[in-house]
C-alpha cells in the first residue's frame, strides 16, 4: 500500500516539473512594491542597445535552470525597448542574467561602471530581500545565454543538485556545481540571504516549489554562505589569495568577489549532524574572497529618510605588465538618490569600499575581451521583492566623470573637497566651476542635460546681457547661460555640443563656471552645504558635488594698508634695479596678527600694468611691515616694456587676510623712470683767439671770445679729453710756428695738444642726481686752452680743430 502512494506521489512530481515553461519569461512588473520603487526609480541610461540575453542552454536533464526571467523595463514597470531599468528577477524562485551585447570589456584598459541596486526590503525574514545581485565578467561559450542556478547560484553560481531517494540522499557533486555555473567569470556578489547549514531555520529548497523532503526530487543544499571554520590554510594552498574565506557573514547581505567556474571554489563539508538536512550528508560552500558584511536592502539614512536603491561605483584597474593581477575597486552606498555624495557616518546606510585582487586567468581570454552583465535570483517567499539594476555607465562604451570648486574672485582662493581654507567672506565675488571630463570611449557623449543645485546664501549675478554662466569648450568656444534657466535655485541647461574623441564633438572638456556673490548679513558663520549636479547624457550620467564652505560673518574691524613712500624712481635698466613697495598693514581696531606662533596669513596682490601678482606672507605684531620688490614677480622683458625711460606708471597694491575675510584698502604708487646713467658734452662751435701784428712775440695769444666747455653726469665718473692736428694756414701746416697748449691752474705747465688725447678735467665722484660741471668757467686769460707762438708765423689767418670726447671711467673706491 505504502509503495503505491509513494509511486503517485513520484507521478505527480514529474508532472509539475515538466509543467514550467523553457522560454525567457517577458512580463510585466505587477507587484505594489516594486512598481512604488520603480516610480522613485533613477533616471539610467537607455540600455537595450548595449545589452541583452537570451534563452540558457540546460547542462543535463536534471539542470532545471533553463529559464531567464530577466527584462528591460521602464518606471511603470512594462517592457519597453526604451527602459532603462533591468529587472533581472521578479516573482518567487526567478533568476536571470543580462549581458553586454558584445564582448565590450577589454580587461587591459581601466574601465568603470556606475549603477543602481535594488534588492528589497527585508522585512520579516531575510526571505524577502533574497537572493542577491551579482555583476559579473564572463567569457562563457554561452555568450548572451549564460545563466548559473537560481536561488542560492544568484544566476550565477552551480547548481549543488542533491536528490532524495527512496531511502537516501544524493550528494551534490563539486564538478557537476562547477559545470553548471557560469564558465571563465568572475563575480562580485552583493549578497542579501545568508545560506548557511549551522541556521536551524535553514533547508534544502527546490527551485520549482517543492517541498522538501520529497522523493526522487533535486534540491539545493541552500549553504554556499557556510562558514567551514577560520582556518583558511587549504584555500591558500589551492591558489586562493590570503584575503579568501569559507562562506561569509553579513545577516542582511554581504559583498564579495568570487569565482563562480572555478571548481576549487565549491568546497564540501560535513552536515550528516544538521537534522534538518537529514538525508544529506555533505554540503558545498563557496570560497568568498575579500567578504565584508553590509546592509544591502532597504534603510534609512541619518535624517530618517527611507533608502531603496543603492548606488554603486566598480572601477577595474589591469595588470601590470607581466602581470596577471588586476584590480577590481567597489564603492557601494557612495551616492543617494539625488545624486549628493552620501557622507554617512553611522547607520545601515553608510558607505563601503573596498580594492580586490583579481586573477585574469580565470577568465581564460586570449585577446582580453570580455563579457559584462548581472545576474541575480530570487528565494522562494511569496512576497520577495525583485532585483532591480538602473545603469549610470557602460562600461567601454564611454566614461566621464565631473568634479566642482568654487573659486573666491575677491580673496584670490579656490576651494574644493580636499581645501584646508574653505573660508569666505560676506559679499566675495565667487565663481561656480564644474568641469566634465571625458575620460574614454568608444562614442561621443551626447544629449548632456546640465541640472545644477546652486549652494545655498549665495545669490547669482547676471551680466549685461542677462547671462549667469558660461560654458567654455575645450575646442575654445563659449557658451552662454542665461538666468531665465534658473529655477527653484537649481540651474537646468542642455549643452549644444557633444564631447568627446570622435567626429562632431567639442573636444574633452567642457568647464561651466558660474557668477555668484557670497551673502552673510548675521553675526554668526554660516557653514553651505555640498550642491549637488547632475550631466545626464542619453548615454552617460555623471555627477558631482560643489564643496562645503564657510561663508564669514561680516568682520567689526578693517584691515589698513598704508605707505610713507608712494612716489618712486626707477633707474631704467639698472643692473641692480629693484621697485620695493613698502607698505605697513594695521586693524582698524589695532589688535595684533599674532606672534611667532600664532600668525596670520596675508596675500598682497600686485596690479602693474594690466596684469596681477601674488605674494603671501605671514603678518605678526601689531603693525606689520612689508617690502615688495615687484621687479622679482615679473619677467625681465614685461617689466622693462612696463617701464619704459621717462614714463610714470601706476602700480596698486591691497593686502588680503583670507582666514578673516578682510580686504584693504588700495595704495597707489606711482613709479616714475629715470636713466639709470647719463654723460653728456657741450662744447661751443668755435674759439678765436688774440690777433697779433707781424713781429709780435706774444708767446702766449689769449682768448678773444666766450667758450662753453660743459660736462653733465648721473652716477658716471668721467674724463674729458681732447686731441687736434694743429692749425693751417691754406692747407699748410704751422705746427712749427703756433701750438695750442692747454693748464688747469695757474701753476700748471703747459701741456701741447696733439693727436694724443690730452686730459683736460676729470670727475671720479658718482652723483646719485644730475650734475653739471662748467669746465671753460673757471678758465682765466692765463688758463684754460690758449696758443703758444713757437717762431715768427707769416701773416694770414689759421684754423684747426679740436676733437673733444667725455668718457665714462672708473670711480675711486
Amino acid at each position: 500500500m505504502k509503495l503505491k502512494q509513494i509511486f503517485k506521489g513520484l507521478i505527480i512530481i514529474v508532472a509539475i516539473f515538466i509543467s514550467l515553461p523553457a522560454t525567457n519569461i517577458k512580463a510585466a512588473l505587477t507587484d505594489d512594491t516594486d512598481l512604488a520603487v520603480l516610480n522613485n526609480a533613477p533616471n539610467g541610461i537607455g540600455i537595450s542597445n548595449y545589452m541583452s540575453n537570451a534563452k540558457p542552454n540546460t547542462y543535463d536533464s536534471k539542470d532545471i535552470y533553463d529559464t531567464n526571467s530577466a527584462q528591460i523595463v521602464d518606471h511603470s514597470g512594462n517592457n519597453s525597448t526604451n527602459g532603462n531599468v533591468i529587472a533581472l528577477a521578479s516573482g518567487k524562485n526567478t533568476y536571470g542574467s543580462m549581458w553586454s551585447s558584445d564582448k565590450s570589456f577589454d580587461i587591459n584598459k581601466e574601465q568603470t561602471i556606475s549603477a543602481w541596486l535594488y534588492f528589497g526590503s527585508g522585512d520579516g525574514s531575510s526571505d524577502v530581500n533574497s537572493e542577491g545581485i551579482t555583476f559579473v565578467l564572463q567569457n562563457d561559450s554561452d555568450g548572451i545565454a549564460a545563466l548559473g542556478a537560481g536561488l542560492e547560484g544568484i544566476g550565477v553560481y552551480g547548481y549543488d543538485a542533491s536528490r532524495v531517494n527512496l531511502i537516501a540522499g544524493t550528494d551534490a557533486d563539486q564538478s557537476y556545481i562547477k559545470n553548471t555555473a557560469i564558465q571563465n567569470s568572475v563575480a562580485l556578489e552583493f549578497d542579501t540571504d545568508k545560506n548557511n547549514f549551522y541556521n536551524s531555520s535553514n533547508k534544502p529548497l527546490n527551485n520549482n516549489g517543492v517541498s522538501f523532503p520529497s522523493i526522487l526530487s533535486y534540491y539545493s543544499l541552500n549553504g554556499f554562505d557556510t562558514q567551514f571554520g577560520n582556518s583558511t590554510s587549504n584555500l591558500t594552498a589551492l591558489g586562493f589569495p590570503d584575503t579568501a574565506r569559507y562562506g561569509s557573514g553579513g545577516t542582511y547581505g554581504h559583498i564579495a568577489l568570487t569565482y563562480p567556474g572555478l571548481a576549487d571554489s565549491y568546497q564540501s563539508g560535513d552536515i550528516s549532524s544538521y537534522s534538518n538536512f537529514l538525508p544529506f550528508k555533505t554540503g558545498f560552500g563557496l570560497v568568498h574572497i575579500s567578504p565584508q558584511a553590509n546592509y544591502l536592502i532597504d534603510a534609512y539614512d541619518e535624517q530618517n529618510n527611507p533608502i531603496y536603491w543603492h548606488h554603486v561605483t566598480i572601477k577595474w584597474t589591469p595588470a601590470a605588465e607581466g602581470s596577471n593581477d588586476a584590480t577590481l575597486t567597489y564603492y557601494f552606498n557612495d551616492k543617494n538618490l539625488d545624486y549628493s555624495d552620501n557622507t554617512a557616518t553611522k547607520g545601515d546606510y553608510k558607505p563601503a569600499t573596498d580594492t580586490i585582487k583579481v586573477d585574469t586567468t580565470k577568465l581564460n581570454s586570449t585577446d582580453g575581451k570580455v563579457r559584462w552583465g548581472f545576474t541575480a535570483a530570487n528565494g522562494p517567499s511569496d512576497s520577495v521583492a525583485s532585483k532591480l539594476v538602473a545603469l549610470d555607465s557602460i562600461p567601454d562604451l564611454l566614461y566621464a566623470d565631473a568634479d566642482s570648486s568654487i573659486t573666491d574672485t575677491t580673496l584670490n582662493k579656490t576651494i574644493n573637497a580636499d581645501s584646508t581654507d574653505k573660508t569666505v567672506a560676506n559679499g566675495d565675488e565667487l565663481a561656480l566651476n564644474y568641469q566634465l571630463n571625458y575620460l574614454q570611449g568608444n562614442v561621443n557623449w551626447e544629449d548632456i542635460v546640465a541640472k545644477i543645485k546652486i549652494p545655498n546664501h549665495v545669490t547669482l549675478t547676471p551680466d549685461d546681457d542677462d547671462n549667469i554662466a558660461y560654458i567654455t569648450y575645450a575646442d575654445g568656444t563659449k557658451e552662454a547661460i542665461n538666468q531665465s534657466e534658473l529655477a527653484d535655485q537649481t540651474l537646468q541647461h542642455t549643452l549644444a555640443k557633444t564631447l568627446g574623441n570622435k567626429t562632431g564633438s567639442a573636444g574633452t572638456t567642457a568647464k561651466i563656471t558660474i557668477s555668484a556673490t557670497a551673502n552673510n548679513d548675521t553675526t554668526s558663520d554660516i557653514n553651505v552645504d555640498k550642491a549637488v549636479a547632475t550631466f545626464t547624457g542619453s548615454n552617460q550620467i555623471s555627477s558631482t558635488n560643489s564643496p562645503e564652505f564657510t561663508i564669514l560673518a561680516p568682520k567689526q574691524y578693517a584691515l589698513d594698508l598704508s605707505s610713507d613712500n608712494s612716489n618712486i624712481d626707477l633707474l631704467y635698466k639698472s643692473d641692480d634695479a629693484k621697485l620695493n613697495l613698502e607698505n605697513t598693514l594695521n586693524y582698524s581696531d589695532n589688535h595684533s596678527f599674532g606672534d611667532n606662533d600664532t600668525t596670520t596669513n596675508i596675500i598682497y596682490q600686485i596690479t602693474a600694468g594690466n596684469k596681477t601678482y601674488s605674494v603671501g606672507t605671514t603678518a605678526s605684531g601689531n603693525g606689520f611691515k612689508q617690502t615688495i620688490n615687484l621687479k622679482s614677480l615679473m619677467d625681465d622683458d614685461d617689466f622693462w616694456n612696463l617701464f619704459t625711460l621717462n614714463s610714470t606708471q601706476k602700480v596698486t597694491v591691497k593686502a588680503i587676510d583670507q582666514a578673516n575675510g578682510l580686504i584693504s584698502n588700495t595704495v597707489t604708487y606711482n613709479i616714475t623712470t629715470k636713466p639709470n646713467k647719463m654723460l653728456s658734452l657741450e662744447v661751443s662751435k668755435s674759439l678765436q683767439f688774440q690777433d697779433v701784428n707781424y713781429g709780435d712775440t706774444t708767446e702766449y695769444l689769449t682768448r678773444k671770445n666766450d667758450f662753453d666747455l660743459s660736462v653733465t653726469s648721473l652716477r658716471s665718473p668721467w674724463q674729458l679729453t681732447v686731441t687736434t692736428n694743429g692749425l693751417y694756414s691754406n692747407n699748410k701746416a704751422l705746427n712749427n710756428n703756433l701750438a695750442l697748449v692747454y693748464r688747469q691752474y695757474n701753476d700748471d705747465s703747459f701741456t701741447t695738444l696733439s693727436d694724443e688725447p690730452t686730459v683736460i678735467d676729470q670727475e671720479d665722484t658718482s652723483h646719485d642726481t644730475n650734475v653739471t660741471e662748467n669746465i671753460a668757467d673757471t678758465w682765466t686769460k692765463n688758463t684754460g686752452l690758449l696758443l703758444k707762438q713757437l717762431n715768427i708765423s707769416p701773416a694770414g689767418q689759421y684754423t684747426g680743430t679740436l676733437t673733444w670726447n667725455v668718457a665714462e671711467s672708473i670711480p675711486n673706491e
